[in-house]
């Protein structure tokens, strides 16, 4: 999958993000992203060429941009 592809993927999962549900997860899954889960927090693990990475994000979106920053985190860490 490209970069370009990886990333409209993300930008369609978490589109409108609320907070994690069932069908974000799975999509997170089948682009090989593991979910760990922490009391007010999701750790979402990315692997690259260079080993796994983790992200910290809210269990619920803080306002309309949450998902796009999510995403960005996430692009950032799988193609450095």
């Amino acid at each position: 999958m490209s970069q370009k592809d990886f990333r409209n993927e993300l930008k369609r999962i978490f589109t409108d993000y609320k907070r994690i549900t069932p069908q974000i997860e799975s999509g997170l899954q089948k682009l090989g992203i593991l979910i760990g889960r922490k009391k007010n927090h999701v750790v979402l693990f990315v692997s690259n060429d260079m080993g796994r990475h983790s992200v910290s994000i809210s269990a619920t979106g803080s306002d309309k941009r949450e998902g796009l920053n999510i995403v960005s985190k996430i692009a950032r860490l799988k193609f450095c």
